[in-house]
């Protein structure tokens, strides 16, 4: 494939292409990517029952790249190592640093995936304290905890990648309590419907629709964040299916 009037030929971004691109027969282009640059910034989110992050553009300094945050009473709250009570903030962001499927340019110290959504989140916990700094060869994600300077072990067991179809990507870890835990991000009308009836009851879920909503009529994406942790019966009899499968 080639541009003519650039001379320029195509260039995958993404690993898992190679094995596809033999099977081109038509290319179709809309204007999403064409028009626009595609590119995330990561600006508020919820966690629990409080919502964070004003929605104001602030200056780029001291700003990840794809992150363009600004809520100061947040980041007094992750400087504060005796608020247990916002055990969830600190779930969220440790979700935003382990969920995902991005690679490391060890050349260029930088985050390379296909998603830019995955890029927004992946910085933006990287700005709130919690980096990924490693996958190694044997599946497992390093992240480093900048307030405690401690270095967590994720051990990487499934991935269930997102489709058009699906409108989510999961993945199954081992945590570093030794805990099976399954983190789920997607579309929130697609990860809502999949939640139980107590959990959709909940004032942390009333919450965080809300918040999805405020933030959708200001043209934001948005999507859900979900987790649940398995025992190990469910889990070894998902993974015979799932191998089957």
């Amino acid at each position: 494939m080639l541009d003519q009037e650039a001379f320029e030929k195509m260039r995958p971004q993404a690993s898992n292409l190679n094995e596809e691109l033999g099977q081109i027969e038509y290319v179709f282009s809309d204007k999403t990517g064409t028009l626009t640059c595609n590119v995330m910034e990561f600006k508020r989110f919820s966690a629990g029952t409080e919502s964070y992050g004003t929605g104001q553009r602030v200056p780029p300094e001291g700003q990840e790249e794809n992150v363009n945050f600004s809520d100061p009473g947040m980041l007094r709250i992750l400087q504060n190592e005796s608020a247990e009570e916002h055990a969830a903030l600190r779930r969220v962001i440790l979700f935003l640093a382990t969920c995902h499927t991005i690679i490391i340019d060890q050349k260029k110290g930088k985050y390379n995936s296909a998603s830019p959504d995955e890029l927004a989140l992946v910085n933006a916990a990287k700005q709130f304290g919690y980096q990924f700094v490693e996958k190694d060869s044997e599946d497992n994600i390093i992240i480093l905890d900048k307030r405690k300077n401690q270095r967590l072990t994720y051990k990487l067991l499934n991935v269930c990648e997102f489709t058009s179809t699906r409108k989510r990507m999961s993945c199954i870890y081992r945590d570093p309590q030794g805990r099976l835990v399954l983190l789920c991000k997607g579309a929130d009308n697609v990860v809502a419907e999949r939640l139980s009836e107590r959990s959709r009851q909940s004032a942390v879920f009333q919450n965080t629709q809300r918040s999805c909503d405020r933030c959708a009529k200001e043209g934001l994406r948005t999507l859900f964040l979900a987790e649940r942790y398995l025992d190990e019966e469910t889990y070894a009899r998902w993974s015979r299916e799932q191998f089957q499968a």
